[in-house]
């Protein structure tokens, strides 16, 4: 070949380097294409490719408006012309397109009637043959020029390198986007896992807040009930109308039914209230205590429903009311009667909906709660009066109790005593005293305005007042005519509450006040604790005033 040829086969193959300079296979293929046909004026040319994804042969030729048109391509006769330039991996000239026509080649079968005659050019990689570079002429002699075989295989060769470049960009295209994919979706699992943990976390942060703040508040509330809880347990006393009080208790504790309390003050009602909890099923959970006598106007709804930060001058942090503090226990509510009717209304929606919302606050919280109340008031004459609801009475008095007060039950008097004693005594570092016959007298006579309560409080009084184990109970005297401290005899004596007695009502009761001092004296006259002692008179005038009156000592 002449130095010119050479010259113009290395500007062509520059101007075939620039054409097929692209990253994917399919532009690669149709630039060299589009070459072949415009640049060196060959009728006819085609790439024969594998494809590793299908695992097959397939043909590309460029049709009209320059679309690339892929086929898929047999294998064929191993003597096809396709078949032996991959096998081989050598150029395969045929002059003779017509006679290889009759004979069935593959790529032949392919190409238009004018051809007549093709090169076809191994497309050779480092690892394999990928296809082959068909490039096919009218001429017959076209092919069999030097310069035009330097043209194609060179062609063929940078052919052969772009492609494989542009084939692994692809495949490196691909996995990025299956890499992509993947990362999306692990992002987008993580993100929800995420989102997942951290409500889940909000959700778990929510419920320990809630819990902390429902045990703190029970802790205070509780604290509270140990602070003013006696110490003493168990409902004491043998009489018909106790017994009756306990057998209500037995019939309610576990239905979970709202109670209502009746009685007078002191009579035990609280006392009752933790018996029908105890009895109950929410047991396990604490009983909360509200006095309603106690609570100011202005903090009622605070007080059972809790506030929020800043709900009123003063809520310096957010605080469960006794309701919350409750759930799933029991509330009782004593002296109901006080609560004013403006917040009657706010408590009836509780007991029948289970709702409220705290002080300050929009959303609505629910609770579980059982009620016990317990009033000292007639409620009925209330209503009359128009001071407690209607509603709110038939809502909460679902079983009434009443506890029979002190006086009408007097045969409990010396269990309660004897209870009361050894409590306190243990309570106060004291020895147990002796409890006697008149002092059993002394207080069934009293009439116990107060209550159990009183007799609690006169028998802690006659223990502190008695360190050596004799007790002497102050009960007070109730329209006896004996003045009043700080009051004179004339005094006394006017008052239109004085009884006037005769003379044989003084003279027996000289005589029963005589008999209380021998009694409680052991009917020892003498000595600082004989009887005439405790009369404030001389053991002579005692020793003569009982043979008047005809007093001996039993036995």
């Amino acid at each position: 070949m002449k130095q010119n040829d050479y010259k113009k086969i290395l500007a062509d193959l520059k101007r075939f380097d620039v054409e097929i300079s692209h990253r994917q296979v399919e532009s690669v293929a149709g630039a060299a294409l589009r070459f072949v046909e415009e640049q060196l004026q060959q009728p006819y040319a085609s790439l024969v490719l594998y494809d590793p994804d299908k695992k097959r042969l397939r043909v590309l030729t460029r049709s009209e408006g320059d679309i690339l048109t892929s086929e898929p391509f047999p294998a064929g006769d191993p003597s096809d012309m396709v078949a032996m330039a991959m096998e081989k991996g050598e150029v395969v000239y045929c002059r003779d397109v017509p006679g290889e026509r009759k004979r069935g080649d593959a790529l032949v079968g392919r190409i238009p009637g004018e051809i007549r005659s093709i090169a076809v050019l191994p497309l050779r990689t480092a690892e394999a043959v990928m296809g082959t570079f068909n490039v096919g002429s009218s001429r017959v002699d076209w092919i069999s020029a030097e310069d035009q075989q330097v043209f194609l295989e060179a062609a063929a060769t940078r052919l052969s390198a772009a492609l494989h470049s542009a084939q692994v960009l692809e495949e490196l295209y691909a996995a990025c986007e299956r890499l992509q994919k993947e990362c999306d979706l692990q992002k987008s699992a993580l993100e929800k896992s995420h989102d997942e943990l951290e409500l889940g976390v909000a959700r778990r942060t929510a419920e320990i807040q809630k819990l902390q703040e429902r045990l703190h508040a029970e802790n205070i509330y509780l604290k509270e009930e140990l602070a003013g809880a006696h110490a003493y347990s168990g409902i004491i006393g043998e009489s018909l109308s106790l017994k009756a009080v306990i057998s209500r208790i037995g019939l309610v504790a576990p239905t979970g039914a709202n109670v209502l309390i009746l009685g007078e003050s002191g009579t035990g009602k609280e006392l009752i209230a933790r018996e029908i909890h105890g009895q109950s099923s929410r047991k396990d959970r604490p009983l909360i205590r509200v006095n309603c006598a106690t609570i100011p106007k202005e903090l009622y709804e605070s007080e059972f429903f809790g506030h929020v930060k800043g709900a009123f001058t003063g809520a310096v942090s957010d605080r469960m009311g006794r309701f919350e503090a409750a759930d799933g226990g029991t509330l009782f509510l004593d002296e109901v009667g006080e609560i004013p009717p403006s917040l009657q209304g706010k408590l009836l929606r509780v007991l029948q909906e289970g709702e409220f919302e705290r002080v300050g606050e929009g959303r609505t919280r629910k609770v579980d709660v059982r009620i016990i109340a317990a009033t000292n008031k007639n409620l009925m004459e209330e209503i009359k009066s128009g001071r407690f609801r209607e509603d709110l009475y038939y809502r909460l008095n679902v079983f009434p109790v009443e506890v029979t007060p002190l006086r009408d039950r007097k045969e409990d008097i010396p269990l309660l005593v004897t209870h009361f004693i050894e409590v306190l005594s243990r309570r106060l570092n004291r020895p147990v005293p002796r409890l006697t016959e008149a002092n059993l007298m002394d207080m069934k006579a009293h009439d116990w305005p107060g209550n159990v309560r009183e007799l609690q409080n006169i028998i802690e009084r006659a223990l502190i007042l008695s360190p050596h184990g004799r007790l002497h109970f102050d009960l007070p005297r109730v329209n006896s005519g004996a003045p009043l401290p700080g009051q004179s005899l004339s005094e006394a004596a006017s008052s239109p509450t004085t009884p006037i007695l005769t003379e044989a009502e003084i003279t027996a009761l000289q005589k029963q006040n005589l008999l209380a001092a021998l009694i409680r004296s052991g009917w020892k006259i003498y000595g600082k604790d004989g009887a005439a002692n405790l009369l404030g008179i001389k053991p002579t005038t005692l020793i003569e005033r009982m043979r008047r009156l005809k007093i001996k000592k039993p036995g």
